[in-house]
């Protein structure tokens, strides 16, 4: 018997997270506080995923509160992975031979610390450790960068981003890949991105353990640096670099993920680093829009909180000033009581009251979480802010700047 069917083995020794992270990495973000992956579906918050350790065996597993169910990882690939609780046992070893890196060779898997963790490890641990290789050569993955991604080399290669992208092999696997590291500059993760040909060409995941809620991608700073620009992705960020060729800019991506904490951590290295001017060029779509919010907001001292429903977001305001409040509150109808169900959408470009003090109030802004609301009240913000006089928002024709280089390079072929 092949050791991939030994599934006692494999549920003690394979970690469910990390495999978790390697299919379904780029829909999810961690959220420290709820210590749980959080899927994002159009904007929204969808199913949450926590991963534990069983009581008695020690293995680790995991729970969905959105489907109330849990298991190990054999289940889960029948569950989530091949959506077939009757799968055959051929079927799961070929997941788990792909996500080793064996294709349909069924030869002894030898144990590693990287996809055998240990059973005393925990969920989410206090720092991050590199376990693979780093290799700075990156010419196994010119076809996926030249080919896929419609890059020139040069661009890859420019002052700028000749030192984002490496080579990160780890047991069986390798990956482009570029660090993950936080404001002060210290790495706190790795993403990786497959290159290979096969059914996971294209896939991106976070290496175990990253803490993508606290990092971001950075390009180098040249020489005389005037404008920080922000995007969801690395490539869209060469992307843009590749078709506008901006002078003194250093590029920085959120990798998909920018809560209004994190966008806190962006105005700090924007203003720590005295840059003159903030580019926005997030995704077209909600959550591009959504991070646009987060960003602006966190230039507006008065502004303490952004949090969001299915169908609402809502802002904290406090302290502001009685002109700028006049401005803000005549998009807004008062209302006279605090609604009881944030979900609603009648809720929607209202705001009421919040005492905190005799002396001191909260306002408490709702909007609605549409792409349309978003992009209104961010141009809102900006211009009562007077922000509008060093942010630009310079969204993509096409969902992202990688897109819009695509079809650039596309048409200039016809």
């Amino acid at each position: 018997m092949s050791y991939t069917l030994d599934w006692e083995r494999v549920k003690r020794e394979v970690d469910i997270e990390q495999y978790f992270l390697f299919k379904m990495g780029s829909l999810y973000s961690f959220d420290k506080c709820k210590k749980a992956y959080v899927l994002h579906q159009n904007g929204n918050h969808g199913d949450i995923i926590r991963f534990f350790h069983h009581e008695r065996s020690g293995v680790k597993m995991y729970y969905s509160i959105m489907n109330q169910d849990s298991g190990d990882i054999i289940q889960f690939i029948k569950k989530r992975i091949l959506n077939n609780t009757s799968a055959l046992p051929g079927e799961i070893n070929q997941e788990l031979r792909l996500f080793l890196g064996l294709g349909n060779d069924d030869s002894r898997i030898k144990v590693s610390k990287t996809y055998f963790a240990q059973v005393s490890e925990e969920v989410e641990p206090t720092h991050y450790q590199i376990n693979g290789d780093i290799i700075q050569k990156i010419s196994l993955h010119w076809e996926y960068l030249e080919q896929y991604r419609k890059f020139n080399r040069d661009t890859i290669l420019s002052g700028v981003f000749q030192n984002t992208l490496f080579t990160y092999r780890k047991d069986n696997t390798t990956s482009l890949s570029y660090f993950v590291k936080d404001i002060s500059g210290d790495v706190v993760g790795i993403h990786r991105v497959f290159t290979g040909k096969g059914d996971y060409f294209n896939k991106k995941w976070f290496d175990v353990n990253s803490k993508n809620s606290i990092g971001f991608t950075f390009s180098e700073k040249p020489e005389v640096t005037e404008t920080l620009s922000v995007f969801e992705s690395v490539f869209d960020a060469m992307s843009y670099a590749e078709i506008f060729n901006p002078a003194n800019t250093q590029y920085c991506s959120s990798n998909g993920e920018l809560s209004f904490s994190k966008a806190q951590n962006i105005k700090e290295y924007f203003t720590s680093n005295s840059f003159d001017k903030l580019v926005l060029g997030n995704d077209n779509d909600i959550s591009g829009v959504y991070f646009n919010l987060n960003i602006v907001s966190a230039f507006i001292k008065e502004i303490q909180q952004v949090r969001k429903t299915t169908e609402t977001i809502i802002l904290d305001i406090v302290s502001v000033e009685h002109k700028n409040f006049n401005i803000l509150k005549q998009f807004f109808r008062r209302l006279e009581y605090i609604p009881t169900n944030f979900r609603d959408k009648d809720l929607e470009m209202t705001y009421y009251t919040e005492t905190l003090s005799q002396n001191s109030a909260k306002f408490i802004f709702i909007i609605g979480n549409t792409k349309d609301s978003i992009q209104f009240f961010v141009g809102l913000l900006l211009k009562i802010w007077r922000l509008d006089e060093f942010v630009r928002i310079h969204q993509p024709f096409n969902k992202d700047f990688n897109e819009d280089l695509i079809q650039q390079k596309s048409l200039s072929n016809e």
